[in-house]
């Protein structure tokens, strides 16, 4: 493991993510079909206490079936939305997306409904990282 991890470390986009997640609210895979999309987006919130990621997760629960509503209603190209909470703490949470491309990517976290839910949550938020993934022929390249 020490080899490995000399070798792949230096390399690694992401780094090791050892944090545990349960998802409650959103989709997998909204066309059913597993298909390859143009862009994933991961997002990890650390709220400011765990009253806040209590607060933030009603948020996300209300957004998730509005994000899945209108998924079905206009097809914009979201194929997943999942929001998690940490299991290893009671402040983390991770949101995961596969848009079609980014301009689906781009509309989707442009509507009112998301741009509000940043809004009201931003004083249960302590940081935020987003970071955004494109396929590159060989896997996923991080932009």
């Amino acid at each position: 493991m020490k080899t490995f991890l000399g070798k792949v470390l230096p390399i690694m986009t992401t780094g090791l993510d050892l944090m545990h997640y349960q998802a409650f609210a959103g989709y997998l895979d909204k066309p059913g079909d597993k298909r390859e999309c143009g862009v994933m987006q991961d997002v990890r919130i650390v709220c400011t206490s765990a009253e806040g990621r209590n607060a933030v997760v009603a948020r996300l629960q209300t957004l998730a079936k509005t994000v899945e509503e209108r998924e079905v209603k206009e097809k914009i190209g979201v194929y997943t939305w999942l929001a998690c909470s940490s299991i290893d703490d009671d402040k983390s949470l991770r949101l995961y997306a596969r848009y079609r491309d980014r301009k689906a990517m781009e509309k989707s976290i442009r509507t009112r409904e998301v741009l509000d839910f940043w809004a009201a949550s931003k004083d249960d938020i302590a940081q935020m990282e987003s970071r955004a993934y494109l396929p590159n022929g060989k896997g996923w390249l991080h932009r």
